[in-house]
């Protein structure tokens, strides 16, 4: 059999179900990528800003160097999936492809078109607990985070990382390379000064950041009491970025807290990245058992009542994404985002309680903005959090919002944080 594997937001070669899949059916496999118009074209502005592209850029050449070093090349396609990947097939005398099964709507809906088209088939592999091992179907989800991480720790089943070690000789020369500057985005800024943390994308970079967090700095050792932080780069793993994109599988991670358990010991801290993944893992669950509903106004609570806007709501936005507010917590974590391409946890929480519950804004101009602006953009995670905040989503208390002024006295004490990030362009001495 002749085959075809395309790469989405999977960027790795080791865990990956779909992949081990492909090269076990197939005699030939031709693996590729594709440049969607949907994402990389200029006018999908809101889509995907420049720090994300070029860490996606910088994966995809940590991907290919891999793929070389086993003898097989990565083929790079311009266009929209449905179109390009019968296209490539039908040039190469493929008669299957293969793709990681996503759970968020737009990309399932790829799959669905291209099947039409196709012998297609996917695996899921973007979840630490495989959806075939939870303890209910995925539409019985339960409606609340808690009931989820009560009934799947009850009985806990995490497979194995997979280990790819096949020979991947299938061309030796790509049908088109890597792009360098000639696709919209791939100019970024300069990172600020003020960022604390440069990232890198690509497994091996991905790898090289979980080894220094867990096992040089110590970190997730105590994880549970720094994760609120501001300033700095060991308070939280940052690890997110390479398991937005798929340079890390949730798995890897696991099973390395797993082992460092064993060596150095367990405690609440290193739980609590765990804890962090099952989150993830429920929002993606989220994802797929409501669909095109989570990116609705009134998300998967279509019975309760609108939230009228205030008539200057683009004026709000405006200041809101800029950091030009009333609020100089709020301001200060706006600006991180736009120069960094990064905000922390707590930071996220509130500036998003801020624009939905101070400025009484559509939650979704929020969540847009974020799609295009972090380098970790998941489209479960992150609308399944505005969605949690606004009210219209999986929160049992769908009033809940945040005292700016008080969260502002208790995780920037100082102002220290307030003080490096008050200007928008220009760092300032703390």
């Amino acid at each position: 059999m002749r085959g075809v594997f395309c790469f989405r937001n999977d960027l790795r070669l080791t865990d990956h179900p779909a992949l081990s899949l492909a090269l076990e059916k197939c005699q030939r496999l031709f693996l590729v990528y594709v440049f969607e118009d949907r994402i990389w074209k200029a006018s999908s502005s809101r889509k995907m800003g420049p720090f994300r592209a070029k860490f996606i850029l910088e994966s995809l050449r940590d991907l290919d160097v891999e793929i070389k070093s086993r003898q097989g090349c990565l083929h790079y396609l311009y266009g929209c999936i449905e179109e390009e990947i019968p296209r490539f097939m039908a040039e190469m005398n493929c008669t299957h492809c293969f793709l990681q099964e996503e759970d968020a709507w737009e990309e399932q809906q790829t799959e669905k078109n291209l099947s039409k088209l196709v012998n297609l088939q996917t695996i899921s592999g973007s979840t630490l607990i495989h959806s075939q091992d939870l303890p209910f179907e995925v539409h019985d989800l339960p409606p609340t985070f808690t009931q989820f991480r009560k009934r799947v720790e009850e009985n806990l089943k995490i497979r194995e990382p997979l280990r790819t070690n096949h020979n991947l000789q299938s061309c030796k020369n790509p049908q088109k390379a890597l792009p360098s500057s000639d696709l919209p985005k791939l100019n970024p800024p300069a990172l600020d000064p003020r960022s604390s943390f440069l990232f890198t994308g690509g497994s091996v970079p991905g790898r090289l950041r979980m080894t220094q967090w867990f096992w040089e700095e110590n970190a997730i050792g105590t994880y549970k009491i720094t994760r609120n932080g501001l300033l700095g780069s060991t308070f939280s793993s940052r690890l997110s970025p390479w398991l937005a994109q798929g340079c890390l599988s949730p798995r890897e991670i696991f099973f390395e807290i797993k082992n460092y358990e064993k060596s150095r010991g367990a405690n609440e801290s290193t739980y609590w990245l765990i804890f962090e993944l099952f989150w993830r893992d429920y929002f993606h669950f989220v994802a797929r058992k409501y669909g095109a509903q989570l990116f609705h106004r009134k998300g998967i609570h279509p019975q309760r009542p609108n939230r009228n806007e205030p008539k200057d709501s683009h004026e709000r936005f405006d200041k809101w994404k800029f950091g030009a507010t009333e609020n100089q917590f709020v301001n200060a974590n706006m600006n991180e985002l736009r120069l960094s391409g990064w905000m922390s946890n707590r930071g996220r929480q509130n500036v998003a309680s801020y624009l939905i519950h101070d400025l009484g804004l559509d939650w979704r101009w929020g969540a847009e903005w974020f799609e295009r602006q972090l380098i970790d953009f998941d489209p479960c995670s992150n609308y399944g959090n505005w969605l949690y905040l606004s009210g219209y989503g999986n929160d049992p208390r769908p009033g809940r919002s945040f005292n700016l002024n008080k969260q502002a006295e208790i995780y920037d004490p100082t102002g220290e944080y307030q003080r490096l990030w008050s200007s928008a362009n220009t760092p300032t001495s703390s």
